[in-house]
């Protein structure tokens, strides 16, 4: 595994209403033919891991069973995801629209994910969010 920095820009919409967070840590990123590992310290205490295939990217971010995000993105396709906070479970789902992971010209590497979330038929909100490490 080699040390990177993260940058992590994300925006969220929801009802109308727009936020951009942006929060920067020091991770390791790790590839092994088409699959790249990532984990980070959100905050410097959440733990973050991302694995990444072709075309299909899994997060699970979080610090015990009762409180964690398990996240799957494929592109064009509707993925079961799970919020579980202080031990209660709440069922979402992903549609991504958008999943690139791309070396940029100065050799860092960029990840862009676009998805909305749904709470059944509920639109919850659509979110962007960009990683680079460097």
């Amino acid at each position: 595994m080699s040390k990177v920095k993260v940058n992590l820009t994300s925006t969220i919409t929801q009802k109308k209403e727009t936020e951009t967070f942006k929060k920067s840590a020091d991770g390791e990123l790790k590839t092994i033919g088409d699959i790249t590992r990532l984990s980070y310290l959100e905050d410097g205490v959440i733990p973050v891991k991302m694995l990444l295939k072709e075309n299909e990217l899994l997060i699970k971010r979080g610090v015990d069973e009762n409180n964690y995000s398990f996240m799957r993105f494929v592109p064009g396709e509707k993925e079961a995801c799970r919020y579980v906070v202080e031990g209660r479970q709440m069922d979402l789902t992903s549609a991504a629209n958008l999943l690139e992971f791309e070396t940029q010209e100065d050799g860092s590497q960029k990840l862009r994910i676009e998805y909305d979330l749904f709470s059944g038929l509920y639109l919850i909100g659509n979110y962007t969010v960009t990683l680079i490490f460097t």
